[in-house]
């Protein structure tokens, strides 16, 4: 009996010991040749943040990847690169360096199309309820690209993780309106309802815009560089918080406008080009944000 219950304890010293040796060979962290996807949480954090103040325009936006935000640049001629979809990875050349590149896109083109009266109907009958379309189309294309290197410090679930990269962005906007009436010499200001009319100009009795060209045509190049933190929950599942700082040179191009109108000069209609606003650049150095400063990370 003795020497059953010493054979009973050894196999439960065997299997306990197992079972620790098993739990401590748990791989948390990365290692050599992994990869990793990380998710943005900040549109997640924001969103909770201004459910607690109050905010009236408090929306699930820019819900994808780690976008490129464009630090401060948000006003004309600068407009910010959010791109609606992105996608951030990482590949480990060894357990403490990883090569990082993000890729965001952005492609929009909406299409909307109104009623107008039309005028060669209402001209034979006034109470014609006849309509021909105008049409406006905005177009948004956009990418971002930055591909650096990260550095990590820490053997434990907990580590530190910094490093640096290099970011390419750009962005264009432009708007195009097409009309159903046609400026004519007896037509030398028809109806239209998308828009696009613009003031009046010396020497003419109506004009309208065509083409606004480079809205937010711009492109920023710089180095960013990072630094934060990461805990592994469970293995190979980690979640991290990030600081950047940026130094970012950012480029708008010349804004004009293709437009056409009814010259009271030569009794014509005439369509031309105009200049809105020259190029101009910027420079920004400070605290941006490329890539969520809360990230949801898994590895593979």
């Amino acid at each position: 009996m003795k020497q059953f219950k010493l054979m009973v304890l050894a196999a439960l010293t065997l299997v306990t010991a197992t079972a620790r040796s098993q739990e401590t060979e748990v791989q948390y962290t990365p290692k050599t040749g992994d990869y990793a996807i990380s998710v943005s949480g900040l549109p997640m954090t924001q969103y909770i943040g201004q459910f607690f103040n109050g905010s009236g325009a408090n929306t699930l936006d820019e819900f994808a990847g780690q976008a490129y935000m464009g630090g401060d640049i948000k006003t004309a001629p600068f407009r910010k690169i959010a791109p609606l979809m992105s996608i951030s990875g990482k590949y480990f050349l060894d357990k403490e360096t990883a090569l990082r590149v993000n890729l965001g896109l952005i492609y929009q083109r909406t299409n909307t199309k109104t009623y107008a009266r039309d005028d060669a109907e209402f001209a034979v009958n006034p109470f014609s309820q006849k309509k021909v379309i105008d049409t406006h189309l905005n177009s948004n294309t956009g990418l971002s690209l930055m591909v650096g290197l990260e550095k990590r410090a820490g053997k434990e679930r907990l580590q530190g993780v910094y490093g640096a990269g290099l970011l390419f962005a750009m962005n264009n906007v432009y708007d195009k309106y097409t009309y159903g009436n046609a400026i004519t010499d007896i037509n030398q200001a028809p109806s239209e309802s998308n828009g696009g009319t613009v003031p009046a100009m010396n020497g003419f009795s109506y004009n309208r815009l065509v083409k606004d060209y480079n809205l937010g045509a711009s492109m920023h190049a710089g180095i960013v560089t990072f630094v934060g933190v990461e805990y592994f929950i469970i293995p190979k599942m980690s979640i991290g918080g990030e600081v950047n700082f940026t130094a970012l040179a950012s480029f708008d191009q010349a804004q004009y406008q293709d437009l056409e109108g009814f010259s009271t000069v030569d009794i014509a209609k005439r369509e031309w080009t105009e200049l809105v606003s020259p190029s101009s650049n910027q420079i920004t150095v400070g605290t941006g944000n490329i890539g969520g400063n809360v990230t949801l990370n898994f590895y593979f």
